[in-house]
């Protein structure tokens, strides 16, 4: 099977990994390194792109500023140049329109005398004369056939036999206006002025009859650096130039003197459409000159018009050092704080790791670390107090194990002799005194429970039922009781020796200190959901509510009786703080006291080793 590729699915997948790369290095980072790369980003970027954007907004501004200025000197030279050329043309068509001209030029040659010849030649020069009224004209010559006028002063009056042939006649004849403008050209005026640089408005004198014969040609020159004053003028930057061309791209006159009368090359015409059309080379300014079909062009490099935005560049540029290095130091001052406070944090946490639980942090801000700091400060003091609870508890579990070790030492020998005894005065037929002996060694041996602190409740029972059984006999049976014991506790385990030292309390503190001296106590255990009840109770004198707290309170400090606070921290020290003992009572009706701890199954709760044989 041929396999087919995906376009573009391998270039994702790469680009996907390079992602995945630059991402992997971003977390391999150190925070105060991370910190330090996102400020420089967050700050530069847009400081950057800013800067870059006012940077060609600004450059743009420079541009159509020139280019709007240029145009504005366009627009005046444009005014002046076709004041010059209106004046210039007014004064053709005066000198055009003048009858005497045309009926000098029109006579017959036939009787045409010297005479008449020498008074119509005095006539067209004052004629000519007069119309140098305007100070834009620099020279008005008549071309007339030789035929007409013989007299010629070739400065004035010329052959026009001499101009038939030019180019620029053959431009006038072809020309669709009245008054043809001839671009700057070189003319020796045969007399002082000598050779000068010229633009002519010429025009063909028709016969008075408009049979269309050309009886003549009027040129009126100007002077071409009356025209490049103007074009001077309209020059606004150092490096640039400005040409009036006419249609064949002739220079009428430029700021480059060495180009005015000289043609414009194809290379030349070519390198000014690629300086309008290429970006960053020249801007190119155009503007039509009215009325002479000419046209002003100015060409401004584009590297004068950037030097004038250098200066903006170089403030920019500073700008962003200025920046970039603000950016730096602060990034690195904030990183710095905040991976300061961090790695106190991780040194008081390996404080707390070497069990050197005084240590605490100061706390110097409100922001997050600062939060961070007072959660460790409660974390450490929460631990610290929790492994102060655990010790004191462990602590007082080995005490009373080891309590429990040096008190089976005589209980052991007493059970035996006890036992002894028992089989003693039974050999001897002393009944009594062998059933209340038989009962004080099983009490022992419920007692010692073969060394456990744990056992099962029926076992708890029956021990304190022995003790009842002995006190009765001490008391003349006058301690009466009762057993009520619910289902579901055969498997259950119980801390041993919790309800004797409550049967004790009953019987000294309550039956025996009732006049009569005679009580009965009520031992009953339930199980109630995922709990067991044990509750002792009697019908002795009772207790008031102070006293009530009272002993509620030396029940939990210790501070009254052992044994009610030896069962209360077993309790709690098996169990957890939150079950204990309840008391309840009122004077002259008796005391209950409830005990409460969860039903765990033999086996799951904790117990010492077993009594060593």
């Amino acid at each position: 099977m041929q396999s087919v590729g995906i376009p573009g699915f391998h270039g994702g997948r790469c680009g996907m990994k390079g992602a995945g790369r630059l991402l992997q290095f971003y977390r391999g980072l150190k925070i105060s390194q991370k910190l330090l790369l996102s400020y420089i980003l967050l700050i530069l970027l847009p400081t950057v792109t800013i800067s870059a954007i006012s940077y060609q907004k600004t450059s743009k501004m420079l541009i159509d500023r020139v280019v709007e200025s240029t145009k504005q000197s366009f627009e005046q030279a444009n005014t002046f140049i076709s004041y010059k050329l209106n004046n210039v043309k007014d004064v053709s068509s005066i000198l055009y329109m003048n009858r005497s001209i045309t009926e000098i030029l029109g006579k017959s040659e036939t009787g045409y005398s010297l005479g008449q010849q020498i008074d119509d030649y005095q006539k067209l020069s004052d004629i000519i004369l007069s119309a140098y009224n305007s100070r834009e004209i620099y020279s008005i010559r008549l071309f007339v056939d030789k035929d007409r006028v013989f007299l010629k002063d070739n400065i004035t009056i010329l052959d026009m036999a001499t101009i038939k042939d030019t180019e620029w006649y053959k431009e006038m004849a072809d020309n669709q206006e009245s008054i043809y403008c001839r671009p700057t050209y070189e003319h020796d005026y045969k007399d002082v002025r000598g050779v000068q640089k010229i633009i002519s408005c010429i025009r063909p004198l028709q016969s008075y009859d408009y049979s269309g014969e050309w009886m003549g040609v009027l040129s009126i020159d100007i002077a071409e650096n009356s025209i490049s004053e103007i074009i001077d003028r309209t020059n606004i930057t150092h490096e640039g130039q400005v040409y009036l061309l006419d249609k064949k791209g002739r220079v009428v006159s430029a700021t480059d003197k060495a180009l005015v009368g000289t043609v414009l090359g194809d290379e030349q015409k070519k390198e000014l459409r690629i300086s309008a059309n290429a970006p960053g080379s020249a801007t190119i300014v155009r503007k039509p000159v009215e009325g002479t079909g000419w046209e002003l062009v100015a060409v401004i490099p584009q590297e004068e018009i950037t030097a004038q935005s250098s200066q903006l560049a170089q403030y920019l540029l500073l700008l962003f050092v200025i920046v970039t290095v603000l950016a730096v130091l602060t990034a690195f001052a904030v990183s710095r704080g905040i991976t300061r406070r961090i790695r106190l944090l991780i040194r008081h946490v390996g404080n707390i790791e070497a069990e050197k639980w005084t240590y605490r942090m100061k706390v110097d801000s409100s922001d997050e670390v600062g939060m961070l700091q007072q959660h460790f400060n409660r974390m450490s003091e929460n631990m610290r107090n929790l492994i102060q609870e655990k010790y004191k508890a462990e602590v007082a579990k080995k005490s009373a194990e080891l309590r429990a070790l040096q008190a089976q030492i005589n209980p052991h020998f007493l059970y035996n002799t006890l036992e002894l005894i028992h089989w003693m005065a039974m050999k001897h037929k002393a009944q009594d005194i062998s059933d209340i002996v038989g009962r004080l060694a099983k009490f022992f041996r419920l007692s010692l429970s073969k060394g456990k602190d744990v056992i099962y409740i029926r076992d708890e029972i029956e021990h304190v039922k022995t003790y009842l059984e002995i006190q009765n006999r001490r008391f003349s049976g006058k301690v009466d009781y009762t057993f009520e014991v619910g289902p579901g506790l055969e498997d259950i385990a119980t801390v041993k020796l919790i309800l004797q030292p409550l049967v004790e309390n009953a019987i000294l503190h309550g039956i025996q200190e009732k006049e009569e001296k005679r009580g009965i106590i009520l031992v009953a255990c339930w199980r109630e959901g995922g709990l067991v009840k044990f509750v002792v109770e009697d019908d002795g004198v009772g207790m008031t509510e102070e006293q009530v707290r009272k002993i509620t309170l030396e029940t939990l400090t210790g501070a009254g009786g052992y044994g009610v606070h030896n069962v209360a921290q077993k309790i709690r020290l098996y169990y957890g703080d939150q079950y204990g003992l309840v008391y309840e009572s009122m004077p002259g009706e008796g005391t209950k006291v409830t005990i409460t701890f969860p039903a765990i199954p033999y086996g799951q709760l904790d117990s010492s080793t077993e009594e060593p044989s």
